[in-house]
């Protein structure tokens, strides 16, 4: 796979996906693709990037639909474990928030966070934790998260009424003098 281009490497890695495809009959199949989604304009894959890039938009976004359900693509896009990961992440950040762990940058915040999932899922890798499972980390994190907004509250209310209370010695003794 030799492309001039680097934005034709996500034309190529979808092509490679697609039911069907034959690597001896690549050159084959890209003319077809690009003609097809060109609307027989052209079948050079640079032309219609260059030329008709909304065609060539169109034709990547249905490729990568398409490569969701080929049985060749090793693996699939799940939008909804994307979704619980990016949930889970947000979770654990607001958690450390909460405890005071503060990181130089996000990236570091986030990689932590994904750290803990892991420990927390006894899995080496971010990505292949199940969906079940990071629901009960979200679920888990939403929990600390609102024991912690209580107990603020609650430390608040604490606060406050020992301040009443304070407030109203020191007039009782200042109305005694």
């Amino acid at each position: 796979m030799e492309t001039k281009n680097k934005t034709h490497g996500k034309f190529w890695t979808l092509l490679r996906q697609t039911a069907g495809y034959n690597p001896a009959y690549k050159e084959e199949i890209k003319s077809g693709v690009v003609s097809h989604y060109s609307n027989g304009r052209t079948s050079s894959l640079s032309e219609l990037y260059d030329k008709y890039p909304e065609c060539y938009e169109r034709m990547i976004y249905e490729m990568k639909l398409e490569s969701f359900q080929s049985p060749q693509s090793k693996s699939k896009y799940d939008p909804e474990s994307d979704i619980w990961r990016k949930r889970v992440i947000a979770s654990i950040c607001n958690w450390l928030d909460r405890n005071g762990v503060y990181f130089e940058d996000t990236r570091a915040k986030t990689t932590y966070a994904k750290g803990v999932a892991c420990r927390a899922a006894n899995c080496g890798n971010f990505n292949k934790i199940s969906v079940s499972r990071l629901e009960e980390i979200y679920n888990t994190f939403v929990r600390k998260n609102r024991v912690s907004v209580n107990i603020e509250l609650e430390e608040q209310s604490l606060l406050a009424l020992n301040l009443e209370r304070a407030l109203q010695q020191i007039k009782h003794d200042h109305n005694l003098n």
